[in-house]
């Protein structure tokens, strides 16, 4: 599987494989009206069709072919009358119950968690991307090669494969558990260094772009720092993390970081795969959640960016709700900020609203210095936004600043050259005249 673009194959240059969509809803959790929409799009992002249809309404899942035997005789009939051969189910399967499902109806079945594999595995475009989808890969097969084997006869011992009598199947796993070990370790380089680089602006306010898949993230991102970064109007078309640096009106520096999107019931698989880009959120000062202010399903898919943030432990970092394609939208979002990253209408506003947060989240003091040369001028403006600078007759200063991160650098800094004479705060946020 890993290393395969889609897992549909092309009937023509111009005719896409089409293939029966099984919908189940289940009484004990939640449904929302977009879930069948959004599955068809996965589908056709994937390289398929939808010919045909199939709902169904369960309890709880059937333990033996999910659907019950009875549901999947009826997409067996219904499959060949629309002459697929391949059958989607919009949730997850155990590797059991798509063996069961494929003999029974003859078909290719494919879960909702290797459909959207698929769809990442397209649109992969750089080494990392790639590195943390085939270990998603792996990591799915893994469970299900045994469904993948017909040939378990007893084979022979072979230089560097099989130990004696190791079946094909054992191979395999033995293969896909070494090289699932090679790519978390390769993810874990890359983890590293990202840490690193992250650590080295770490003075710097970092934003993050979170939200729905198609939500406008790059295009917002391209916006406002003017990023290069591609955009195009399908499911995941960013991957990989893009930082780029915005200069507030104030003057100071923020990066403005973009993500992988979201999306209903996103597979744990994934999510622990892209946990490092993740990280960005988690390790933001402020998040942007984007959402499609013209999509009909906006609030029900701003509960789903705001569970898929708690799910990875970044629900208390401080967020705005950004609803983006305001030009697109029938009617005015009930809260958050409405913008058009593609006109540029209101992103004064969002920057302005970065700003506020970022003068927040300084730590703002009083100082007075008895002595306050050029260069120690020069050392706090680089690590604090000064308010006001007063110099005083012997030649010391009185400001009010906001550090970046700590007054604790400052202290021991200006202690070390004997010039502090005091210092006042924290000062409360609501205290700070901006």
């Amino acid at each position: 599987m890993p290393g395969n673009s889609t897992v549909f194959r092309v009937v023509t240059d111009r005719e896409l494989e089409g293939v029966l969509l099984v919908c189940v809803k289940f009484s004990s959790e939640s449904y929302h009206d977009f879930e069948r929409e959004e599955t068809v799009r996965l589908v056709e992002s994937a390289g398929g069709q939808v010919a045909g249809i199939l709902s169904q309404n369960r309890s709880a899942p059937d333990r033996a072919y999910f659907i019950g035997r009875g549901k999947a005789e009826e997409a067996a009939c219904r499959a060949s009358a629309l002459e697929v051969t391949t059958i989607v189910v919009d949730h997850d399967l155990s590797p059991g119950q798509v063996n069961r499902l494929e003999k029974l109806t003859d078909c290719k079945v494919v879960d909702r968690t290797e459909l959207i594999l698929a769809i990442f595995a397209v649109q992969a475009r750089t080494p990392q991307a790639r590195i943390r989808i085939e270990l998603a890969q792996l990591r799915y097969m893994l469970p299900r090669l045994s469904g993948m084997w017909h040939h378990l006869g007893r084979l022979g011992a072979g230089i560097g494969t099989r130990g004696p009598g190791e079946t094909q199947l054992e191979v395999d796993r033995r293969r896909a558990r070494a090289r699932i070990s090679s790519l978390e370790k390769k993810i874990a380089s890359m983890e590293t260094s990202a840490r690193v680089r992250r650590l080295k602006r770490n003075s710097v306010f970092s934003v993050a772009l979170a939200g729905y898949t198609n939500a406008g993230k790059s295009t917002l991102l391209n916006t406002l720092c003017d990023a290069g970064v591609r955009s195009e109007d399908k499911l995941f078309a960013t991957l990989d993390t893009t930082s780029r640096r915005l200069i507030l009106q104030c003057g100071e520096p923020v990066i403005i970081s973009d993500t992988v999107g979201f999306i209903d019931k996103l597979p744990e698989s994934l999510l622990e795969s892209f946990r490092s880009t993740l990280d960005v959120v988690l390790e933001a000062d402020l998040v942007l959640l984007v959402a499609d202010a013209s999509d009909p399903e906006r609030e029900a898919k701003v509960t789903v960016v705001r569970n898929t943030l708690k799910r990875i432990g970044a629900e208390n970092v401080p967020h705005i709700v950004v609803w983006n394609k305001k030009d697109l939208a029938l009617d005015d979002a009930p809260y958050g900020m409405s913008v058009s990253a593609l006109t540029g209408d209101s992103l004064d506003r969002l920057a302005a609203a970065i700003q506020n947060e970022l003068m927040k989240a300084l730590d703002w003091r009083e100082l007075r210095l008895d002595i306050c040369t050029g260069e120690t001028e020069y050392w706090l403006r680089s690590r604090c936004i000064i308010e006001r600078f007063e110099r005083t007759d012997s030649g010391g200063a009185e400001l009010f600043c906001g550090f970046r991160r700590s007054a604790g650098e400052a202290v021991k800094y200006l202690n070390s050259k004997g010039i502090i004479h005091a210092m006042s705060g924290p000062i409360k946020e609501t205290d700070v005249c901006r």
